[in-house]
């Protein structure tokens, strides 16, 4: 695995868990709004799973296209 794709994955997985630390946190130390923050929490983390996916896929790319250069 290259360093880059490497990278934005050790990226996606830290986004998500700083979401879900940030969201267990605001649950706890507010507990009237738990469901609300849970809701916020969970699509918050949905839209950086996604923009990480996003991230991904283009270092993927990005290598396929350096094989390419280096084998023809």
């Amino acid at each position: 695995m290259r360093a880059r794709l490497l990278t934005e994955i050790v990226a996606a997985v830290a986004g998500l868990a700083a979401a879900w630390a940030i969201g267990s946190l605001s649950a706890w130390s507010y507990p009237l709004g738990r469901r609300d923050i849970w809701l916020v929490t969970w699509v918050s983390m949905a839209v950086v799973a996604l923009l990480g996916m996003r991230q991904v896929q283009r270092a993927i790319t990005e290598e396929r296209a350096k094989g390419a250069d280096r084998d023809g």
